[in-house]
């Protein structure tokens, strides 16, 4: 039988990781984490944060530890202004999977490509 591991969730912080990893851990729940490291560096979201992960027979009852512990209970974004730039940006098919920042960034590089080639056509 093949002990495969699941990911039951993802964090870009390393103490919401911690503080899931020490709840499963101690309902008994053997605890795997995929690029761990990566979270003392600030390219944490390029390899899409760390993988919290667990064997395929203790996937179900994580979980829902998980779920009950409400640590990925967001706020309402509908009315925030962070809300209004994830809606706008989420029409765009390369920039819906990314996340908030990556979303953030990619959008100054294209205006920093869009000014840059302004400038250039108006220089010659």
């Amino acid at each position: 039988m093949e002990n495969s591991l699941i990911t039951i969730a993802t964090f870009d912080f390393a103490d919401r990781m911690g503080l899931v990893r020490s709840k499963l851990e101690a309902e008994g729940i053997e605890c795997f984490v995929q690029d761990e490291l990566v979270s003392q560096t600030y390219i944490v979201n390029a390899v899409g944060g760390m993988k919290l992960q667990v064997r395929q027979e203790d996937a179900g009852r994580a979980t829902q530890i998980v779920k009950e512990m409400g640590i990925f209970d967001e706020p309402d974004m509908q009315s925030s202004r962070l809300g209004a730039f994830e809606r706008a940006t989420g029409r765009f098919p390369l920039l819906k999977g990314m996340g908030l920042a990556t979303r953030f960034f990619a959008l100054l590089v294209l205006i920093a490509v869009i000014l840059t080639v302004i400038y250039m056509l108006a220089v010659l």
